[in-house]
């Protein structure tokens, strides 16, 4: 989308810059090699480029690169060109104001929108150092008795390099800040997710329960479905850990493909997983667990590997707490696996 706008905003620039091209070349102010040569020189460019973003959207670049060249190819002759045709030294320090001054201005703009922040400042310098060389070809040596304009160009010029490096410690600063925010947008996904599967982790889901918590208390109902791979150690004793690794990935994949959107899936620890079903009773939350043990059973791991797992399964109560629920769920998983494992289990059994 922002391409599509800024590919947008170039062609009206292209537009707009052929038609001051065409009142340029057919004046009659301005000097004879600007009308014959620089402007439709700029126009030959706005032309092409107008080309390229339309057929070619996705060579944006190029138009941003030669326009840069370009535009500064075109303000800098034609600035060599007043200080050329100036009669005296006075008028040739008014010819650069304000054109020539605001046009550096705007090449340092322009070199920080159009490149990256290294390049921006050799970019935006050049400018200046190009100009410093034009003016004191004109203004060394200065006119006998003459106010001797060479120092004013440096001291307006160093002017313009200032801005550059601002521009440049701005860009940089924007460029750290966004490095920090992402830095830390990262750490945070680190600290709750499980780097093998991806899924959120044992923090992660502690602060879902809590939220289900509140949401329990504001009417509705969590179910709680912790679950566990039955007899995982002896994959891992017998395949090596790598192949125990893809089995929980591929059982993250399967768990996930299964379950609704709002609910909350994540590794609670080692080849145990936990689901929080959100609205959902102790029967949603029972169904929800025997289609995961189904799909989980139903997968060809790898290897040919069949594997299957236990459910305990719970639900919030009012007055129940996280540790509470989860103590609950834990109970009714030890009798699943107590029972014969590859069960779901909703209710402890009565004595």
């Amino acid at each position: 989308m922002h391409g599509q706008v800024r590919r947008r905003v170039y062609l009206a620039i292209c537009v707009l810059g052929l038609v001051g091209c065409g009142w340029q070349i057919a004046g009659a102010e301005g000097h004879p090699l600007e009308r014959t040569v620089s402007f439709p020189l700029l126009a030959v460019f706005l032309v092409g480029a107008g080309v390229v973003l339309v057929r070619f959207p996705d060579r944006i670049r190029w138009v941003e690169v030669g326009g840069f060249v370009v535009l500064a190819a075109v303000w800098l002759t034609t600035m060599a060109l007043q200080l050329a045709t100036a009669p005296d030294d006075a008028a040739a320090w008014a010819s650069l104001f304000p054109g020539v001054f605001a046009n550096l201005c705007l090449l340092v703009v322009l070199a920080h929108l159009w490149f990256d922040t290294r390049w921006a400042l050799i970019a935006s310098l050049a400018g200046p150092a190009v100009a410093l060389v034009v003016g004191l070809l004109r203004f060394v040596p200065g006119e006998p008795g003459g106010r001797g304009y060479a120092p004013d160009l440096v001291g307006a010029l160093g002017y313009v390099a200032v801005l550059a490096m601002l521009a440049f410690l701005m860009a940089r600063s924007k460029e750290a800040l966004a490095l920090s925010r992402a830095e830390a947008a990262r750490l945070r996904e680190l600290a709750h997710t499980d780097v093998l599967t991806g899924l959120p982790n044992r923090r992660s889901l502690i602060d879902a329960l809590h939220t289900a918590v509140q949401d329990r208390r504001a009417g509705g109902s969590t179910a709680v479905v912790l679950f566990d791979l039955d007899h995982f150690k002896a994959v891992n004793d017998r395949y090596g850990h790598d192949v125990g690794d893809l089995v929980l990935q591929e059982v993250a994949e399967v768990v996930r493909a299964s379950l609704r959107p709002d609910a909350v899936f994540g590794r609670w620890g080692g080849e145990e997983f936990l689901v929080v079903v959100p609205r959902a009773d102790l029967e949603a939350g029972a169904a929800v667990a025997e289609r995961l043990r189904r799909d989980i059973a139903a997968h060809g791991f790898p290897g040919g590997l069949v594997m299957t797992a236990s459910f305990g399964v719970s639900v919030l109560d009012d007055v129940d707490s996280v540790d509470a629920v989860l103590l609950r769920a834990d109970r009714l998983l030890y009798v699943a696996k107590e029972g014969g494992r590859d069960l779901v289990v909703s209710r402890l059994p009565r004595p």
